[in-house]
């Protein structure tokens, strides 16, 4: 299993680089998203970090991904690429509490350990909660052993 370290970039966002954004693109309110709205399944992979943004009508789903000199973003239900409030959120739960994100990279390696018969009932419990994962199944080499490309699946 390759190790998937969490980006310097990441660790190097501050406070004050997030106030400003959020004073420059929201005025504000991404401050207020992330004080009264609920930041849920916060996950962190090499340079992303995503999660859901719940406020007072519906979820929304966020990533985003931070280089060097640049941030992308996605949310569910904003404008493709535009910095909105619940992206500013997600920067300041990244900021405020990175600790209680989800590091993919230690659940890959302990997925890792599991034996096969373990894996096949997550899988079918996973299919079984939502068909459309089949798709990813299907998606995939049927010579793992050979193939299996981590990146690929998470990326």
């Amino acid at each position: 299993m390759k190790h998937y370290p969490i980006s310097q970039n990441l660790y190097e966002l501050t406070e004050s680089q997030i106030a400003n954004l959020d004073q420059e693109v929201t005025g504000g309110e991404g401050w207020h998203c992330y004080c009264s709205g609920y930041i849920t399944k916060t996950t962190v992979f090499q340079n992303k970090i995503s999660g859901r943004c719940r406020d007072f009508v519906e979820d929304h789903y966020v990533e985003i991904k931070v280089e060097e000199r640049a941030i992308t973003t996605f949310c569910s239900t904003c404008r493709r690429g535009e910095i909105c409030v619940h992206i500013v959120a997600l920067l300041y739960s990244w900021i405020y509490d990175s600790e209680g994100f989800v590091n993919i990279a230690e659940s890959l390696k302990l997925i890792e350990s599991w034996d096969k018969g373990e894996l096949i009932e997550i899988i079918g419990r996973m299919i079984l909660n939502d068909p459309n994962n089949l798709e990813i199944v299907n998606e995939q080499s049927h010579n793992f052993e050979e193939d299996f490309d981590t990146d690929g699946i998470l990326n």
